[in-house]
């Protein structure tokens, strides 16, 4: 007997292969959706990792110490971008400024992991000022600054005073010096000067970002205000300082220098040498312009003879004297010939050094800074009182050493 069982249902074959494409369909968009997933997770790890970098290399501004920002990253150190994504874990080559790793220390675990997006692929970078992965399926691109200039080209304006407002006005422009100390970009520092204008006012150029150590110095008196300046992105700010003294207050003028030609008027203290085409000694060397061998004085034998003259009283009587300089025209003959310009003072007759003359006229000189009687500085009577001349030496009576003009010049300031 045949049995039959009723109410027995199942897959036709149709339905099946429709079953097996719905699930295809299902397990498809599943997977594309997680490689999908995969692919945002990994793009945003990376655009993080990105951040990490670019604040490496420039510093976080969020950073701060007193109300300044304290951070400025490889650039704020070493006064330059990167060469490398390395160079921000390693110092790039015995740099004293590197102040790194500026990465952190759950970024560095492995030795190359810095350097690698989330696909595991490299980072371009090689100095400039963006970071780029090509890891994934678009590339992605993180701008540290819009130009590099922004990091390591800035400016800083201030201006200088002293104790009363007073600015340095053409006088003293001359007498501060603004010195700043920046890295230099090589792993090194730099430092530069600058002088301010009239009114004091001064421009540091060429600044990288960071905090840099500032010197303004009154030179004449080393007078210093040590300071720092932090100087920003696109830096637009400046400051005005002050010595604490009146450096530049009711400031008297430079003394203004001057000279007096004193000539001979009358004979002196000594008159040994012999003369010719005059009718006193002084007269043979007391005129204006040199006139040679029309008149002059004389010594033939080897040793030294002089002769002083009185002079002509100075035009000034007021100002400090800064050097007194006796002048003779002279010459030899032939073979030996010398002269020493002369000084007499309190008494005393006191020859500069022996200079050699030729067989041409021309002009010798000795100067005097102090009163060679008290070795103080000159006065004006002692001006009032003094004579000068020469001492004379030639080779013999045959050929003797000449002197046709003798002349002072007293150099003061008042």
């Amino acid at each position: 007997m045949i049995k039959r069982f009723a109410n027995i249902s199942g897959f036709t074959m149709i339905e099946l292969i429709v079953a097996i494409v719905v699930i295809g369909v299902i397990a498809g968009v599943a997977m594309q959706s997680m490689t999908s997933s995969v692919d945002d997770v990994r793009t945003v790890e990376t655009e993080r990792e990105m951040e990490m970098l670019a604040t490496a290399i420039v510093g976080d501004p969020d950073l701060r110490t007193a109300g300044s920002r304290a951070d400025f990253g490889y650039v704020g150190d070493v006064g330059a971008f990167p060469p490398n994504l390395q160079a921000l874990n390693q110092n790039p080559g015995g740099y004293t400024t590197w102040n790194g790793p500026y990465l952190e220390p759950g970024f560095t675990q492995d030795t190359d992991g810095y350097r690698l997006d989330a696909w595991g692929k490299a980072y371009s970078y090689t100095g400039g000022t963006a970071i780029t992965s090509t890891g994934g399926s678009s590339t992605l691109t993180k701008k540290i600054a819009d130009a590099g200039s922004d990091y390591v080209l800035n400016h800083f304006d201030g201006s200088i005073r002293d104790a009363n407002d007073s600015v340095p006005g053409t006088i003293y422009i001359d007498s501060v010096d603004i010195n700043i100390s920046i890295p230099n970009g090589m792993g090194g520092i730099i430092t530069r000067t600058y002088a301010p204008d009239s009114a004091g006012a001064f421009t540091l150029d060429s600044l990288p970002v960071g905090t840099h150590s500032l010197r303004l110095i009154f030179t004449p008196e080393s007078d210093t205000l040590q300071r720092y300046v932090t100087i920003l992105p696109r830096n637009k700010s400046g400051r005005d300082y002050r010595f604490a003294s009146a450096h530049f207050t009711a400031a008297a003028p430079p003394p203004t220098s001057a000279v007096d030609t004193l000539r001979p008027d009358g004979a002196g203290a000594i008159t040994d040498l012999a003369s010719s085409g005059c009718a006193s000694n002084y007269e043979c060397v007391d005129e204006v312009a040199s006139d040679g061998s029309t008149s002059q004085v004389s010594k033939g034998s080897g040793t030294f003879d002089t002769d002083v003259y009185s002079l002509e009283d100075p035009s000034a009587s007021i100002g400090t004297i800064t050097g007194v300089t006796i002048y003779c025209r002279a010459r030899k003959s032939s073979g030996n010939g010398a002269v020493q310009p002369t000084i007499y003072t309190s008494s005393t007759e006191y020859n500069g050094s022996t200079q050699n003359l030729t067989t041409s006229w021309d002009d010798y000189s000795q100067e005097w800074t102090t009163n060679p009687s008290t070795g103080m500085a000159w006065t004006w009577p002692d001006i009032i009182n003094i004579q000068a001349g020469q001492a004379l030496d030639g080779h013999n009576n045959s050929n003797p050493a000449y002197s046709t003009q003798v002349w002072v010049i007293v150099a003061y300031t008042y």
